[in-house]
């Protein structure tokens, strides 16, 4: 099957030649860029706005700018995903082999970010000599998988797309672990403070201390 797609609108946005390489390429270097980019404006933005981010560690600062990036290719995997899951007719009508060029695109970029957090992953173990065996392997399946869709031309998009879905809960765990990091420090003054009523009645104090 070659690449293809039935969809107006979708294809006057999409409409590449997703049988040459070196499109398919291009598009997974601009994923990496891309997303190497929003790491990056994340620290800056932060080091400059925020005094909670300036007061970590630099392990945490990593771990920060890496969940605002992957929060920023969730919302892009949840649209993409859910899109697949609910509303496209030719992956519906076929879903071994049905494609479309919005999913060459999806699949394309979605690589690149792969192959970002495969390379940032190695990166943080390498610099704070840590190693997460099932982080490394996760994140290895992920790009090997979405490559695999990326150089297999006749391969269907359906199960690429709705696998992207997985990746639908990285806003909320970008917002919860940052807003963690904002509260932790008032839980412990009012600890110190003497505040026993509000720590005693807060339903969220087992899950602080559980993650100091």
């Amino acid at each position: 099957m070659n690449p293809a797609s039935d969809g107006g609108t979708s294809e006057s946005i999409f409409d590449l030649d997703y049988a040459s390489w070196g499109i398919r390429s291009t598009l997974m270097v601009a994923g990496f860029v891309f997303y190497l980019g929003v790491f990056v404006v994340c620290h800056q933005l932060s080091s400059s706005l925020n005094a909670t981010y300036r007061s970590l560690v630099a392990r945490e600062k990593v771990f920060w700018d890496l969940a605002a990036t992957r929060a920023v290719f969730g919302v892009q995997s949840t649209a993409a995903g859910l899109w697949a899951l609910l509303g496209d007719p030719v992956l519906h009508a076929d879903k071994a082999r049905g494609q479309q060029n919005w999913c060459w695109f999806h699949i394309t970029t979605a690589t690149g970010f792969f192959c970002f957090e495969n390379v940032a992953v190695h990166l943080s173990n390498l610099i704070f000599r840590t190693f997460d065996l099932f982080l490394v392997i996760h994140h290895l399946f992920a790009f090997l998988g979405f490559l695999g869709c990326l150089v297999n031309l006749q391969a269907g998009h359906y199960l690429a797309m709705t696998t992207l879905l997985l990746e639908m809960s990285t806003p909320f765990t970008c917002v919860s672990w940052m807003l963690l990091k904002e509260l932790l420090p008032l839980t412990e003054l009012r600890e110190a403070s003497g505040a026993a009523a509000w720590t005693s009645e807060s339903p969220c104090l087992p899950l602080l201390q559980k993650m100091k």
